[in-house]
């Protein structure tokens, strides 16, 4: 099969899932059209998960939960109550489909208050709203009032990737889920990492002990065990990265590539909050990032910006590369930061290019360091680069 029809093949293959799950009603009934469908395989982790989140869904349509923590009744409940189940944990290797499922299940919650985020980009979020509450006027307790703007805003949470390295958020996590659940919402997570695992050896771990134990006690804990890693699957079926020369074709193998990495996933933008300042990525699914060369070298960016994109996304997509010259210098600079970040970070670079890596900048002020850049350029090209971890 070319390389043509095997895109047209990932592309209707990616529609016909999204038109599948929208005819659905619930994650198990989804679930099974992908499968009658032959869209997806049966993978017996990933159906014990989908069960998990059905009764989390049937949950979510009962009246219990339309009047828990609002409006009326309310008043009658203890500030303090929790209910006995308040969501669920989803936990396992990477590429097994954790991700795909979660964004199932939210795309079929039929409540307008929901919301899907990164845990990073929910956690900054966090901060910066406590922030502005600091700023703006005196509080006694920042994070209740950040709760209540939340829970006003939405009622399901799905949060993707649940990492803990940051001694600021170990220290607020158990407080900010302790008063969410409070408030009646509705927490769905994934991470690679049962909790007892998260924020292993981190400063001061004992303070962070209660959010493990809050989780573990609130939380329907599900383990996605597959013998299959899907997101290498994917790289692997990937018979091209780098596309040279560009125009149409090449604009048509990114938007193919795209498609086949993110099949199954919502494609919204995402904005990364870095040192105070605000990074809007319009096109991202799954842990995939699209971006043009304009958007990353040809703006006052820096390496804080490209580390922090670096560790947000797995796989990113670098649209219109030039070739460069001496009076493209400094976005020859940046080219080299960014991919220095992104080989660091062991992100996975599909790119379209004017000219292949060795033509991409041959002469001119620091073309002889641009050799390094263009070694990388070739080994993220191979299939251990392309198969290796994500470094976050």
């Amino acid at each position: 099969m070319g390389m043509a029809a095997q895109s047209n093949l990932m592309n209707d293959t990616t529609s016909q899932m999204k038109q599948l799950i929208k005819a659905s009603s619930t994650p198990v009934d989804a679930y099974a059209k992908l499968l009658g469908e032959k869209v997806i395989g049966f993978d017996r982790g990933q159906k014990r998960v989908v069960d998990a989140l059905q009764v989390l869904f049937d949950y979510i349509l009962t009246e219990t939960f339309q009047i828990r923590g609002r409006g009326f009744f309310a008043k009658f409940r203890s500030k303090n109550t929790i209910p006995a189940r308040c969501g669920t944990y989803v936990w396992g290797d990477v590429g097994r489909g954790k991700s795909m499922l979660v964004d199932m299940f939210y795309d079929l919650v039929p409540l307008p208050n929901k919301r899907r985020m990164h845990f990073h980009a929910f956690m900054r979020d966090v901060h910066a709203r406590m922030y502005r509450l600091r700023k703006n006027k005196a509080t006694r307790n920042l994070l209740e009032e950040v709760v209540d703007e939340l829970s006003n805003e939405f009622h399901v949470l799905c949060l993707d990737e649940l990492q803990v390295h940051d001694v600021t958020d170990a220290m607020v996590l158990s407080k900010l889920f302790r008063a969410m659940f409070q408030k009646g919402v509705v927490v769905v997570v994934t991470s690679n990492r049962p909790p007892e695992d998260l924020y292993l050896n981190g400063i001061q771990r004992d303070q962070f002990i209660p959010f493990i134990e809050l989780v573990r006690g609130h939380m329907d804990i599900e383990l996605l065990e597959s013998p299959v890693d899907y997101r290498l699957e994917q790289m692997r079926s990937l018979k091209q990265v780098y596309f040279t020369p560009l125009g149409e074709f090449a604009d048509k193998f990114m938007a193919d590539t795209f498609k086949s990495l993110t099949r199954g996933h919502t494609v919204k933008p995402v904005i990364l909050e870095i040192q105070g300042r605000q990074l809007q990525v319009n096109k991202t699914a799954g842990g995939v990032a699209w971006f043009s060369f304009a958007d990353l070298c040809e703006q006052p960016l820096g390496a804080g910006d490209y580390l922090e994109i670096a560790s947000s996304f797995h796989s990113l997509l670098l649209q219109n590369i030039p070739r460069l010259s001496p009076e493209k210098r400094n976005e020859a600079k940046r080219f080299v930061t960014l991919i220095d970040a992104l080989y660091e970070h062991k992100v996975k670079l599909i790119c379209s290019a004017e000219v292949g890596p060795d033509d991409l900048y041959p002469k001119g002020d620091g073309s002889f360091e641009f050799q390094r850049t263009v070694s990388r350029l070739q080994e993220m090209q191979s299939e251990p680069y392309r198969i290796s971890t994500h470094i976050r």
